[in-house]
């Protein structure tokens, strides 16, 4: 992502900091409870993404389809601190459509992300509520976007083209289990896209 906001990602790393303070300081000693991430574990999310579109088109008769999102995470090292560290990756993809008047013909973008995820899990909250998990991460990824203009397919020329980039951004989320293996998440932050909702499943 070459025009990221530098001033963006310092503020979730420092709202994660302050949050990891406040909590340490609040959280009563660990009586052994299992946290909702630890060593081991494994999560994965499915997801729709909004916001942070890739397209060049900034019409008013344009399809904006949200970002359809499917992350992994493992438990990689316990007891870093009050919590855990995960690596996983990450798979998005989301298309833009802009059909002419005469409904003949279409522009579209496409946007296929494929990213390494890094994930920090604060397990210190697991004796008041071991479903909460709350957490904070990096991405870093490449992006392969292409573009189609279906009224130059019978052309001689044509403007049609497929590129890639490389991402990277920062995230911070939480994720609550109903049930040891099934639960919901949100995540905010400027990677894919500015947020995410999903379920998720753990195993």
């Amino acid at each position: 992502m070459t025009h990221i906001h530098h001033k963006t990602i310092w503020i979730l790393l420092v709202a994660f900091v302050f949050q990891l303070q406040i909590v340490s300081a609040a959280t009563k000693k660990n009586s052994g409870a299992e946290p909702a991430f630890d060593k081991g574990s494994n999560t994965l999310g499915l997801s729709i993404g909004l916001g942070l579109d890739y397209d060049d088109f900034y019409g008013d008769d344009v399809t904006r389809m949200p970002a359809l999102n499917i992350t992994f995470d493992h438990g990689t090292i316990a007891n870093v601190g009050p919590g855990t560290i995960g690596i996983g990756g990450v798979y998005s993809f989301k298309r833009t459509t802009y059909r002419y008047s005469n409904d003949k013909y279409r522009e579209s973008w496409t946007n296929n992300i494929f990213g390494v995820r890094g994930t920090y899990h604060l397990t210190i909250l697991k004796d008041k509520n071991n479903k909460f998990d709350p957490y904070a991460g990096l991405t870093l990824g490449f992006r392969i976007n292409s573009y189609r203009d279906t009224y130059y397919d019978d052309k001689s020329y044509n403007f049609n083209y497929v590129n890639g980039h490389p991402i990277y951004g920062v995230f911070a989320g939480a994720k609550y289990n109903f049930k040891t293996n099934f639960g919901a998440f949100a995540e905010v932050g400027y990677d894919i896209s500015f947020l995410r909702l999903g379920i998720n499943f753990n195993f």
